[in-house]
């Protein structure tokens, strides 16, 4: 059993960095609005403090990705619509689902959540737990996408050590139907949404998806990728007790019947097929209450995940599986005066895995409390503290402190520092490629950032940030084919973002990014998988200033020295989507990504990718 040890907030060799920026959360260009929109300064998220707070004062990274948004990049699923997200990176895991990083980090340092409610992951054999098939989602009923760069263990806990995903979905506001169609070179789809509209006391809104993925063989790989039919339905039911209480219900089922096909050689026949079938269901209830001077919040979810699977690596079938996640928490706001505002709860979590080999489980609970306090008129004050306790690996504490200064009100200076803790999930321990002898693994960071806008036109951002990871738990891929999970005794990451927005006017607005990094196995002294050294992106949007019934969004997105397979790649896409709208009752789009048809497998770049979609609402 670990014992809880004392740990210093900061790090004495806390570089400063001379910057000049700002991440300002703009609403998109809106889709129905009478005049275009500037940047919006003044936009709330939820994510960084699990309160409504100004997003020029969260002393960390945040992005949001709008529903408009979504809509001008011609989105079809959650993965797309992450596409332009700054340093954040979606590598294919297996052919089934995604993994998630940010700034460099592993797959199991991003946490995902629906409406601030864990996801429960694949957790199937050589990917690990936090492997999201995110498609099954439907965009059209996503508000907003909340991205959190940088630590937040203390907050969110076990996966959140790099940052933060919350999906968050539309509320019913009245009673309306949307059917779309959507189809592009790997899959079709077609999506409906139900908003019953707020009858009395009730709201409901249910979602019906149905996709099938086209059947697809990299040019110099020996497999395919899963292809076949997938189709997931969704519930989410609000209940208005009084003015202070509520309820929230929600429930979601996914049916998977996929295959592929293993071939004997690169160019060869296939010589067999592997089946993936999947069921999956989830429910969660939540109870919202409030008083005078306390916002509390009691949430109780449940996930539970079949599998029947044929090895994607030979012809053997792994068998059936059943994994099932339990994740009760509970939380409540008090505002000690107009200059606090102080959040504490507890959560408790339980994750099985069973099948003819395993019958494990593992269970975790944990203590957080963090406060909001603003001194005087310039400064924000957030210091945060979490307690881990695992039933097989002990207990940890994992504190944060974050701060934001203001100069003026368009310039600001941020800092945030944090530690991190996961324990291995039972994937790593028991499952495929699993090793019993993993240690947690214990991670510290820190960003700081400046940020100023000009106006209301133009905004700017530059963070300086460095991550320092030890015991990181990653596939040891030197040991093919019997891959095995590792202890990695140091890593680090540490890198620069630079982010530029400007209107242009006329219906026009410009959007640059550019990210440094460089992810590193301290130990062996060689760059990490799946990050890219330089990555550059522009994104030129322009939207009819009138009627604003037509939007052209293009974007160029440019990797230097992306490590994949112990190689170093460089690739440059062009993409584009023009959308038409009729009034807020019709749609459709098109475009293209990958334009020029660049190929590098170890990239998942496989050529030129076109979509078309449209939708309606009545």
């Amino acid at each position: 059993m670990m014992k809880i040890k004392n740990k210093q907030f900061f790090n004495r060799k806390i570089l400063m960095t001379l910057v000049v920026g700002t991440n300002v959360i703009w609403g998109g260009t809106a889709a129905y609005a009478e005049q275009p929109q500037k940047f919006t300064l003044d936009e709330y998220v939820v994510t960084a403090t699990r309160t409504e707070l100004s997003k020029k004062e969260v002393p960390q990274s945040v992005e949001v990705i709008t529903k408009e948004d979504i809509q001008n990049i011609g989105a079809t699923n959650v993965i797309d619509a992450l596409r332009t997200a700054t340093n954040v990176e979606i590598p294919e895991a297996a052919g089934v689902g995604h993994t998630l990083g940010i700034r460099g980090s592993g797959k199991n340092d991003v946490l995902v959540l629906l409406n601030g409610r864990r996801i429960p992951g694949e957790g199937y054999g050589q990917v690990s737990t936090n492997t999201y098939v995110l498609s099954r989602l439907n965009v059209n009923n996503i508000d907003r996408i909340e991205v959190l760069r940088g630590p937040s263990g203390a907050l969110y806990g076990s996966e959140a050590s790099a940052g933060v995903i919350n999906i968050i979905t539309k509320k019913p506001e009245k009673k309306s139907m949307t059917a779309g169609v959507a189809t592009n070179s790997r899959e079709m789809s077609n999506y409906y949404h139900f908003d019953s509209g707020k009858d009395g006391k009730l709201s409901a809104a249910f979602d019906a998806n149905f996709t099938k993925v086209r059947y697809f063989k990299w040019d110099d790989a020996n497999m395919s990728k899963y292809f076949g039919p997938t189709q997931n339905y969704s519930l989410d039911v609000d209940y208005e007790m009084d003015q202070n209480n509520s309820l929230n219900l929600y429930l979601n089922y996914e049916n998977t019947n996929q295959q592929f096909k293993k071939f004997t050689s690169a160019s060869g026949p296939f010589s067999y097929l592997g089946i993936y079938n999947v069921d999956r269901k989830s429910a969660s209830l939540t109870y919202n209450g409030q008083n005078n001077n306390s916002n509390y919040m009691l949430s109780a979810t449940y996930g539970e995940l079949k599998k029947d699977v044929t090895s994607a690596m030979s012809a053997n079938s792994v068998g059936s599986s059943k994994f099932n996640f339990w994740n009760i928490e509970a939380r409540d706001t008090i505002r000690l005066d107009s200059n606090n505002r102080l959040t504490f709860g507890g959560e408790f979590r339980t994750d099985g895995r069973k099948d003819s080999s395993i019958d494990e489980s593992s269970d975790q609970y944990s203590l957080f409390i963090h406060d909001e306090l603003k001194l005087g008129e310039k400064l924000l004050l957030i210091p945060a503290v979490r307690y881990d306790h695992h039933d097989s690996f002990g207990s940890e504490t994992s504190p944060n402190i974050g701060a934001t200064y203001s100069f003026t009100e368009g310039s600001r200076l941020k800092a945030n520092y944090g530690e991190g803790y996961r324990a291995p999930s039972i994937s790593e321990l028991y499952g495929t490629y699993s090793n019993p002898n993993l240690r947690p693994e214990k991670s510290k960071g820190y960003e700081l950032s400046y940020e100023q806008e000009f106006g209301d036109d133009t905004a700017v951002k530059l963070t300086y940030f460095k991550n320092k990871k030890t015991d990181a738990i990653a596939m040891d891929y030197s040991l093919a084919p019997n891959y095995q999970y590792m202890n990695i005794e140091k890593s680090s990451s540490e890198g620069v973002e630079f982010e530029i927005k400007h209107d242009l006017g006329n219906g026009f607005t410009v959007i640059g990014n550019y990210d440094y990094l460089d992810a590193m196995n301290d130990k062996t002294n060689t760059r990490l998988n799946y990050s890219a050294r330089n990555t550059y992106t522009a994104k030129l949007m322009w939207t009819e200033p009138v009627k604003q019934e037509w939007n052209i969004t293009a974007w160029n997105k440019w990797y230097s020295d992306y490590r994949a397979d112990s190689e170093d790649h460089s690739i440059n896409t062009f993409n584009f989507v023009v959308n038409k709208r009729w009034g807020d009752k019709y749609r459709a789009y098109a475009g293209i990504d990958n334009l020029f048809d660049k190929k590098i497998t170890s990239m998942r770049y496989s050529g030129r990718l076109w979509r078309v979609g449209a939708e309606m609402t009545f």
